[in-house]
């Protein structure tokens, strides 16, 4: 008994079991065997464990054992997934790889050559997981994999049509694969080691004892180890003789004793022995020539190459015999790894085992990442004499996924500059440093002006090529030691390592001027500014959270500005942030204690003075601040999206507010709403207006929505769809604050608009601008021959009514025909 094991004698393990002989194996009575098991059982006797084993699925006994339904699970691969979520110990049991069986003839030589045809294997194995990342990282591999509950299961898929070809680990396959029909192809994949798994955290005592004994079994010959070694992996698998060919054999077997003298007796054993070992011998070099791993063999004297495994031709692209050739290994080794390597051989003769990495240049001229495990045994002639045996296995592909993720997780893709996460990672050591010299950094934020406009015009591959000019230009301005990251589609950050005392504002007018030189991209010349704010340390923030949130209200003030500029950061601008914090925290709950009112304002025929109906404008009564104007509390509902919420409160209190003007006998004709550009983005718009408008009696055609192109123009497509859907309901269609800005006359024609609103700042120049007074009669012209209904906005004075009816707009509204006021103050004269 090992003293490790004393602390929890008498303990009780839940141990889950499946079918996977001769490591593990479960018979009709429930009963487990295997090697795992045996060995397990040997330990567990010494160390008074009481053990039960549970029958499961493979897949259900890693999720049993993951949960802590079960303490500990034999026969698991260590993966770094599985390492991630499971406890395992330091020693292998044994080592396993995976084997693809196929029917005789079958000519699979290669993933490849199974094309897109069916490929059994176990569910949630590290086989089924190595063969989908060989699909991720190579697009050719078009097999499709069949996922099977139990490995006899995978193994019958073959010969029931399910599948071409089957996948095992390789000491299952040895056993089972012929029992169907089956045989080894070349094609092998996935050394690792197979151990004993624990629940995370709970039975590291275990793993460690488990560890002991097989550090003190595995180099004992006679071990129970060994033992149980010899009892299942290395029993002779062979199937057995018919029952009628093993009597004919004893009973010539008599008659040989008979006739036959002792000598004949012994010539014939000596023959069976022969084919036997030649037998094993032939099972062995087929081992070693399709596994994963290149075995070699050392003289300890002066650790020239006596042996290498064929192999090494397969996997390394090196001739067997050039391998053996003196001094071939420390050619082939990279410069940076040679000096370390020769050391290692050297500690090799003193402590007997060295497990080490190292580069070499394999013989296709590919840098190769190895694992290299050597360890002097006893010598072949008996003599007291050592040698060395060795064994590489490949580890590039490991090595290679882990820097793509180092390179996806830290890096951005269209430039090639550090991400967000890389970013926090320096600004970090960046705030360390300059606590501890005491000098400045400053921390820049850059937005791009109006990118989106350059991905919506000239496309995203004009806009990549920008970015990646961008990136190019910070690079060269900026010193090496300096960091440059991009933070957002179109927001870059600096961290300045060392600025020059004073020099800030010339700092950043040189970048702005860097930056506003034009780029060529699709043939044309594009001008792009930034806005930028500036944080610096230690004045605007001592950690990095407080620096990149101080550079951020810079550069907010800066896009303020108009941007094409930029700001340093100054107290007062958190100061705001703080009451927009408030004010959006007050908004969100302004609707569910009903603190939104709605005042209404009449539209008017010019001639006759009759309401021909009244658009529906919200108002929040703050209550502590009273009113608060629409143009402070709208672009912050719209940037937090609960522009949606007000916009459906606003419909429902509209229609409300018209079916009771229809029960006190007040006919209003048309209620005018406006919507928000998100609602053109909610496929649900249509159905709630329909629903609205029913719950209420309202007709649609008495219900005007408006909208602005500036709206529509962000997804003119989607926005189209919603609008006729709206309009087959029957609702009427409103193009708000026409003529303020560019406007799409062919993009305008498709639209199904029902009336134009003139924009308020064109009314109010009238008899002040023949310009402004020409655009509006061309806007007339314009709703006359597009046949749509015009109404003009702010109409304040009587000579911009007289104009407006002259020229022939029949409809307006505006204080000089009536104020916006609440419902019940609307019409009282």
């Amino acid at each position: 008994m090992l003293p490790a094991g004393q602390a929890f004698a008498e303990a009780e393990l839940r141990v889950g079991v499946y079918d996977n002989a001769p490591k593990v194996s479960v018979d009709a009575q429930g009963e487990a065997g295997g090697l795992f098991v045996h060995l397990l059982d040997s330990i567990a006797r010494r160390e008074h464990w009481q053990i039960e084993y549970i029958p499961c699925e493979w897949a259900q006994c890693l999720l049993d054992l993951r949960q802590g339904r079960l303490d500990l699970m034999p026969d698991v691969a260590l993966t770094e997934m599985r390492d991630e979520f499971l406890d395992f110990h330091q020693i292998p049991v044994v080592q396993g790889w995976s084997q693809v069986y196929a029917f005789p003839q079958s000519g699979f030589s290669s993933l490849e050559a199974l094309g897109s045809r069916r490929l059994a294997v176990l569910e949630g194995s590290v086989q089924e997981s190595h063969l989908r990342q060989e699909q991720m990282r190579d697009p050719d591999l078009e097999y499709e994999l069949v996922t099977f509950t139990s490995l006899p299961a995978v193994l019958a898929a073959v010969g029931e049509g399910e599948a071409v070809a089957a996948v095992s680990n390789n000491f299952y396959g040895r056993q089972h694969a012929r029992a169907f029909g089956l045989v080894e192809t070349p094609i092998t994949f996935g050394q690792v080691g197979l151990y004993y798994a624990a629940t995370p955290e709970r039975h590291g005592e275990y793993l460690a004892v488990i560890d002991a004994y097989l550090d003190q079994w595995k180099p004992l010959a006679d071990s129970p180890y060994q033992r149980a070694l010899a009892e299942t992996l290395l029993a002779d698998d062979s199937p057995g003789l018919p029952g009628w060919v093993r009597w004919a054999l004893f009973s010539a077997l008599g008659l040989v004793l008979l006739l036959a003298v002792a000598g004949l007796l012994l010539r014939w054993q000596v023959r069976l022995r022969t084919r036997e070992l030649a037998a094993a011998n032939q099972r062995l070099e087929h081992v070693i020539d399709s596994g994963p791993t290149v075995i070699y063999q050392l003289a300890s004297s002066d650790l020239t190459p006596q042996w290498v495994s064929p192999n090494i031709q397969r996997l390394f692209g090196v001739d067997p015999a050039a391998a053996l050739r003196p001094g071939w290994w420390e050619q082939q080794l990279h410069p940076e790894d040679r000096v370390g390597a020769l050391q290692e051989n050297q500690r090799l003769l003193t402590d007997g085992e060295v497990v080490r990495e190292f580069r070499l240049f394999d013989g296709w001229g590919k840098l190769r990442h190895v694992r290299d495990e050597m360890r002097l045994v006893p010598g072949a002639s008996g003599r007291g004499e050592q040698e060395i045996v060795g064994a590489w296995t490949d580890l590039t592909d490991s090595i290679e996924q882990k820097e793509q993720l180092r390179q996806i997780s830290h890096f951005d893709t269209r430039t090639g500059l550090p991400n967000r996460t890389l970013l926090q990672d320096r600004l970090g050591h960046t705030v360390e440093r300059a606590m501890a010299d005491g000098e400045a950094r400053w921390v820049v934020l850059l937005d791009l002006d109006r990118f989106r406009n350059v991905n919506e015009t000239l496309g995203t591959s004009a806009g990549d090529t920008v970015l990646q000019g961008i990136a190019q230009r910070l690079g060269q301005t900026l010193t090496p030691q300096d960091t440059i990251a991009r933070v957002g589609a179109d927001e870059f950050c600096l961290i300045a390592e060392t600025p020059e005392h004073d020099g800030l504002e010339s700092f950043m007018q040189t970048l702005l001027d860097t930056l506003r030189a034009p780029f060529e991209t699709s043939g044309r010349s594009l001008v792009l500014t930034v806005s930028a704010g500036v944080a610096r340390f230690p004045d605007d923030g001592q950690t990095r959270e407080e620096l990149l949130t101080a550079a951020e209200l810079a550069m907010q003030a800066a896009r303020a500005r108009g941007g094409d500029g930029w700001c340093a950061y100054t107290p007062e601008m958190g100061a705001l942030t703080e009451h927009r914090l408030f004010l959006e925290n007050d908004l969100r709950q302004a609707i569910a204690n009903e603190e939104f009112v709605l005042h209404f304002q009449p539209q008017f025929d010019l001639a006759s003075g009759e309401c021909v109906g009244v658009e529906s404008l919200v108002r929040w009564n703050h209550p502590r601040r009273g009113m608060v104007s629409p143009a402070e509390f709208i672009p912050l509902a719209e940037e937090t999206g609960l522009i949606v919420s007000i916009d459906r409160w606003v419909l429902e209190a509209a229609c409300r507010q018209l079916a009771i003007w229809d029960t006190a006998g007040r006919h209003i004709p048309m209620m005018a709403v406006n919507l928000s550009a998100r609602e053109l983005h909610d496929e649900a718009l249509v159905a709630t207006v329909r629903e609205t408008l029913e719950r209420h009696g309202i007709a649609p055609e008495r219900l005007e929505v408006e909208l602005t192109e500036t709206m529509i123009m962000e997804d003119p497509e989607r926005a189209l769809a919603i609008l006729r859907r709206l309009d087959s309901l029957g609702v009427r269609l409103a193009m708000d604050d026409f003529g303020s800005g560019y406007s799409n006359l062919a993009h305008l024609r498709r639209l199904p608009l029902h009336r134009l609103k003139v924009d308020q700042s064109l009314v109010r120049d009238i008899g002040h601008s023949r310009h402004n007074e020409s655009i509006i009669r061309a806007i007339i012209a314009l709703a006359a021959a597009l046949e749509l209904d015009l109404i003009a906005e702010g109409v304040e004075e009587e000579p911009q009514r007289s104009f407006l009816l002259r020229e022939g707009c029949a409809t307006g509204q505006g204080y000089l025909l009536g104020r916006p006021a609440p419902a019940n103050q609307l019409f009282q004269t």
